[in-house]
């Protein structure tokens, strides 16, 4: 068995997240290159990243009080995953770091300027799955709301735990998993990703998809279809589109990530679920505008003048981005 960070936190957590940390190498370069071709880097830097993870960085970001139940490795990845989480403001008193020499999942993200598209090469580390015994019940108890984003059987554990306890499950449904399927009973509000319910749904349309989706259990429904928004159906607002903003695009990592922990800021603080998508959409676009999935994350404040202005205060953003360049 691993050890318990020592953190301590002083005040009760608002949002816990479940997932997979990951050791990120973000580079950006004009243009993907050919096979046996270089390119130039335009930025390299190491940052934290994962689905869960960067929208815990992105709740916290904006100001709410968000913790991550995690297992980590012990080695150089697993210690820069944690030095990230609390560089973002974000708890880390229930992570778990495995036995000594273990490793985090590491990924280069690899974004291009020339066509906004970015690829991502991964290889697992040697940390061990989070085990649903090793889960900190006490702690999770404390939140509003919880984000998971898959259905192996720590998350299947806390989504029932968070049904049981009256605390309002998210699930990030990027890619198609039968396990997050079967979670569908559990979980409160369910945002997919247009691959998740293409591969779910093929070619139905979105307001009939969304309204089975609701059927099996959750009671918000959003599909977020990238560049062109999102959709999302309630019995209160019935079938609704979002648009996206334009925004001169720099790396589009972590864009959905970020979407799901403003999503769940909006709800904390009471909008319905057409404000909630479009402030997470705002949120998000500002982020795009960075290179990495967490760097451009704004403050609440930051956030609040772009949509009433359309103006980006950048001043933070590029504070954080000396920040990781220095860490390479």
């Amino acid at each position: 068995m691993g050890m318990k960070e020592s953190m301590e936190t002083s005040r009760s957590i608002e949002v816990v997240g479940i997932g997979i940390p990951y050791y990120d190498m973000v580079i950006n370069v004009n243009k993907m290159p050919g096979l046996d071709g270089a390119a130039s880097a335009n930025e390299a830097f190491y940052q934290g990243g994962g689905k869960v993870a960067t929208a815990m960085a992105a709740v916290a970001r904006l100001g709410r009080r968000a913790g991550i139940i995690a297992k980590v490795g012990e080695n150089h990845r697993g210690r820069f995953v944690l030095e990230d989480f609390r560089y973002n403001g974000v708890d880390t008193s229930a992570v778990i770091v495995d036995e000594p020499g273990t490793s985090s999942p590491f990924c280069l993200s690899l974004s291009e300027e020339e066509h906004k598209t970015r690829i991502f090469i991964g290889k697992e580390g040697t940390a061990g799955e989070l085990q649903p015994e090793e889960i900190d019940y006490g702690y999770l108890g404390q939140a509003k709301y919880l984000h998971l984003e898959n259905g192996r059987p720590a998350s299947a554990a806390a989504a029932r735990f968070a049904k049981e306890h009256g605390i309002v499950t998210v699930m990030d449904a990027d890619n198609y998993q039968e396990g997050i399927v079967k979670l569908l009973p559990f979980l409160d509000v369910f945002i997919a990703s247009e691959f998740f319910y293409r591969d779910m749904f093929g070619g139905l349309a979105y307001e009939a998809g969304c309204r089975k989706l609701m059927e099996a259990g959750p009671s918000v429904v959003i599909v977020t279809l990238g560049s062109r928004g999102s959709v999302g159906l309630t019995e209160k607002d019935g079938f609704f589109c979002t648009e996206s903003f334009r925004m001169p695009v720099r790396d589009t990592t972590g864009a959905g990530d970020v979407f799901h922990g403003a999503y769940i800021v909006g709800m904390l603080e009471g909008m319905e679920a057409p404000e909630c998508a479009r402030f997470a959409s705002a949120v998000s676009a500002v982020k795009c505008t960075c290179f990495g999935g967490r760097t451009g994350i704004p403050d609440r404040e930051t956030a609040g003048k772009f949509l009433e202005t359309g103006v980006i205060d950048d001043t933070e953003a590029l504070e954080r981005l000396d920040y990781y360049r220095k860490n390479l």
